[in-house]
């Protein structure tokens, strides 16, 4: 994993495979997206989304996962693991 110059010390990227249904649903609400709006931002099918949203094991595939991310950070949020190894987000700087 990658520490990026631009994030709090402490903070690492989270890897897409290790994302939470947490921190999606975290990354979501701080844009202020409905699980619609997130599909269509992501290229992603609205089951998908709540598949991905739901807690415990998660029959989705890495590439809609990485299509997910890549909405969110292309506005601009972050998926951090903290230094105690808790999951986070983090918005712009």
């Amino acid at each position: 994993m990658n520490q990026h110059s631009h994030m709090q010390p402490g903070l690492i990227e989270t890897p897409t495979d290790t994302l939470s249904h947490a921190q999606i649903r975290a990354a979501r609400a701080y844009l202020g997206w409905t699980a619609l709006e997130l599909a269509e931002e992501s290229g992603v099918s609205f089951s998908t989304v709540r598949r991905v949203e739901m807690p415990g094991h998660r029959a989705v595939r890495d590439e809609n996962v990485a299509a997910i991310r890549q909405a969110f950070t292309r506005h601009g949020v972050r998926f951090v693991t903290h230094s105690d190894g808790s999951l986070g987000i983090a918005g712009r700087s």
